[in-house]
């Protein structure tokens, strides 16, 4: 690549893919990781057919469709290419950039001769969809998702390397007949036009739940499959983006200035523990932003390969307030926290809070504290909650290794003044976490559980569930609204016995 298609390696050269300054010991890892698979391929290490899902803007066209095409062909490795993208005319276009290098580039044709006159009339074929090499050797030609495959041949060798290229778009992927007619092609079409030493290699970006990439991924046993997310490990600082989300998404003019202050003012500690695929390329806030502006949805679709399965998404709409409804109305605010020890790496402690209406039992969830932290900082947190709303009921799970820090807040908040023996409860589940959560789902609809929008963590892992890699907060919340309906009973009960 940096040899033949860079403005370092091949200064001057017509439509270079790798431009002035980056050289090839300035690579980026991700950008090795591929070429590496692609020799796999090459000298027969890899004899697997091979999918990978790769964030938008990576560059994969670049080094699949424009740089591994010409490498094949140059190097006389296949007899018949056949590249495949969404429709014929954006094929043609991947394969006009080897058809052009092939013609222009004076290094490349120094080193591996002729292989495409200038003129095209004095080529056997030589147009926007194929193109054969002087010599007869190599066919190479321009396929569209759908299209017939079946009876290709170039003299009598069928096609021996298939690079497929982001087949799919919103356009034919938003019905289910469309998503199982282009797995139908796939299975019936497409693949059977191979020749049986041949291989393909399909490249993408998963843009919806069992589209044909996520189903090759998923389900293809004859396919050796990998994801590319554009971040690979995430900030420690959860709760630094989240100040940082809700200044970014205030309705100011100078938001985005703000949010960039606050950024810069803590970026050590936002960028702690954080690696992106690409970070030449997509910085972590490059990222976030992009987060924030496409939708947490398509952005774990387009960027990190992990499509939302709508039919297993189970909240899907939720009741907002504002602190201004809150006005005027007499509440009980009832708390609970979920504590992370014992737990995954990477989960969450959380404190959940609820203001529970007196009158009509509805539930406000006016504070969630989700972050990782030692046990220590946790303690300081559930003592300043409690003590700044003064929970009429606290619930704290106090499973296994948990009871002991359910019994350490307990006393540290009796020092503190607040009547633990009798408000706080701690709670040793009997039922799976998922029937828990899933069982708030009616109190949601009906909007007796009502969310601030600018809790986007908390309402991501809701949205995303059972999907999302982490549902400590709806965990919590499941157990804030146990409690506020077991206390609201006791103070129910216990005011008719006094009448």
């Amino acid at each position: 690549m940096h040899e033949y298609f860079s403005e370092e390696g091949n200064p001057g050269n017509p439509d270079n893919l790798i431009p002035a300054g980056v050289t090839i010991d300035k690579s980026a890892d991700f950008h090795r990781t591929l070429c590496s698979l692609l020799d796999e391929i090459t000298t027969g290490e890899q004899r697997t057919n091979v999918a990978w899902s790769v964030g938008r803007g990576h560059a994969k066209t670049a080094y699949l469709s424009n740089g591994y095409l010409c490498h094949q062909v140059v190097y006389r490795l296949r007899r018949y290419i056949v590249e495949v993208s969404e429709t014929t005319d954006v094929a043609g276009d991947f394969i006009s950039w080897t058809r052009n290098q092939l013609k222009f580039n004076e290094k490349l044709r120094d080193d591996f001769g002729e292989l495409l006159h200038v003129h095209k009339s004095k080529n056997i074929v030589d147009n926007n969809v194929e193109f054969i090499t002087v010599d007869g050797h190599t066919k190479v030609e321009a396929k569209g998702i759908g299209t017939q495959m079946r009876g290709l041949r170039h003299g009598n060798t069928r096609p021996d390397l298939f690079l497929l290229d982001d087949l799919e778009s919103k356009s034919n992927t938003n019905t289910p007949e469309l998503l199982e007619k282009s797995k139908q092609w796939f299975r019936e079409e497409m693949l059977p036009a191979l020749s049986r030493q041949g291989i393909a290699v399909y490249m993408g970006t998963i843009v919806c739940f069992d589209s044909l990439l996520d189903y090759v991924i998923k389900s293809r046993r004859d396919f050796v499959s990998k994801k590319f997310p554009a971040i690979l490990e995430w900030s420690k600082r959860e709760d630094l983006w989240t100040k940082w989300r809700e200044i970014y998404r205030s309705d100011e003019e100078d938001a985005g200035a703000k949010a960039e202050e606050f950024y810069r003012d803590n970026e050590a500690e936002m960028l702690d523990g954080t690696r992106t695929l690409w970070p030449e390329m997509f910085s972590y806030l490059d990222l976030m932003k992009l987060r924030e502006e496409n939708g947490v949805k398509a952005f774990n679709q387009e960027y990190l390969g992990n499509p939302t399965d709508e039919e297993r998404q189970i909240f899907k709409e939720f009741e907002y307030f504002v602190e201004s409804d809150l006005d005027g109305k007499d509440f009980d605010f009832i708390g609970a926290i979920d504590f992370a020890m014992g737990k995954e790496k990477g989960d969450y402690s959380v404190i959940a809070t609820l203001a529970r209406n007196k009158s009509t039992g509805i539930c406000y969830l006016v504070d969630i504290f989700m972050e990782r932290v030692h046990p220590d900082v946790l303690m300081k947190e559930a003592v300043k909650h409690t003590l700044k709303y003064q929970y009429h009921a606290l619930a704290v799970e106090a499973q296994m290794a948990q009871e002991w820090f359910a019994d350490k807040l307990r006393d540290e908040l009796t020092k503190h003044g607040y009547p633990a023996y009798t408000r706080l409860k701690q709670i040793k589940q009997r039922t799976r976490k998922s029937l828990r959560i899933e069982a708030l789902l009616p109190d949601i609809q009906s909007g007796r559980i009502r969310f601030q929008r600018h809790h986007r963590a908390l309402l991501e892992q809701f949205e995303m569930y059972p999907m999302h890699r982490h549902d400590d907060g709806p965990d919590a919340v499941s157990m804030a609204f146990n409690a506020a309906k077991d206390s609201n009973a006791v103070v129910r009960s216990i005011a008719k016995r006094t009448r």
